[in-house]
């Protein structure tokens, strides 16, 4: 049996997801979630939390009890704390996991035309606000025919008839109040794009949050090739999904950077099953540095983002203390 190193302790700890959570209400809190009214951000966040504690029990990601997964999407998404108010970046993440979460029903299950037809109805529902996912489809159907094996003819359709029905149920009342010109706007943006790789769209904070992020799935994808042959062949396959889906938002993310806020939520629900599975099923001296760099640099991170925005908040809270005492 391998010794447990500080990093495995921590990985299989019951209080890490509370810990989490503590630090990732906190960093939602400063930057503005109540004087913004982010309530529905929140419960996409609290929701998608739920789910990914689900799949990753249901699927077995980690060959041990932890909950390093959810965990450490909740500091990913702290880090990214500057997206958090953005409504669709929220939705694609609750849809990216629900996906995986009845996709991964159909695994080895040719005959799972309903698990299909929900996981491409939250995919559907994902391209309302973000017209150019539907670029996955052709990606998700060649991992369902390599990965998961469950690629027929039933699911395929099953698939097709998941990505239109949110249009079925909501486009007439999206056209009754906006019109019918919003479907022509509403799919042009799929073919509509801005100047390749314009990085100049990314400022200090977005630079410093993306390059940490990347960095941990360059950890997590070469600690999988590496290491990944010890789980189960159904858990390989999983994992090589979510690296094949992170790479190529990377590289979309790098030709169209304009979608930071949408994209960066995706690299975060793929990213964090990748890391966790390092964080807590490797046990070297290294590794155990390591963990507690990663954790004091995601820590630091998660401080400097929120610093600027409950810099205000707090000036604004002294602000109205010092309206109340007498001059």
């Amino acid at each position: 049996m391998a010794y447990k190193r500080f990093q495995n302790i921590v990985a299989e700890s019951k209080l890490l997801l509370p810990f989490a959570v503590l630090v990732t209400g906190a960093a939602c809190y400063l930057a503005g979630l109540v004087a913004g009214g982010w309530w529905v951000q929140l419960m996409c966040l609290v929701v998608s939390t739920a789910l990914l504690v689900e799949l990753n029990i249901s699927n077995q990601l980690l060959r041990v009890v932890s909950q390093c997964t959810p965990a450490m999407y909740l500091l990913l998404v702290a880090v990214a704390i500057g997206i958090f108010p953005e409504l669709e970046a929220g939705i694609m993440q609750l849809c990216m996991i629900a996906l995986y979460f009845m996709l991964f029903h159909c695994r080895m299950r040719k005959e799972s035309p309903g698990w299909t037809f929900y996981g491409f109805f939250c995919l559907g529902l994902a391209s309302m606000v973000f017209p150019k996912v539907l670029y996955y489809v052709p990606l998700l159907w060649i991992l369902m025919a390599t990965c998961l094996r469950s690629l027929t003819a039933k699911t395929f359709w099953a698939s097709l008839l998941g990505l239109v029905t949110p249009y079925w149920l909501g486009g007439p009342i999206i056209i009754y109040f906006l019109g019918t010109s919003v479907i022509s706007e509403h799919f042009s943006q799929l073919w509509t794009f801005s100047p390749l790789a314009d990085i100049s769209l990314l400022g200090e904070h977005e630079w410093l949050t993306l390059g940490w992020i990347l960095f941990l799935t360059l950890i997590g994808i070469v600690h999988y090739a590496r290491l990944g042959y010890q789980d189960k062949i159904r858990t390989r396959l999983l994992h090589e999904i979510f690296i094949t889906v992170d790479i190529v938002t990377i590289i979309f993310l790098a030709l169209q950077p304009q979608h930071y806020t949408i994209l960066l939520s995706i690299i975060i629900v793929n990213t964090a099953p990748l890391i966790a599975h390092f964080l807590t099923l490797t046990h070297t001296w290294l590794t155990n540095i390591a963990f507690h760099l990663i954790m004091l640099i995601t820590l630091a991170l998660i401080f400097y983002n929120v610093w600027m925005p409950s810099s205000h908040f707090f000036r604004n809270m002294a602000i109205q203390a010092c309206s109340y005492l007498p001059l």
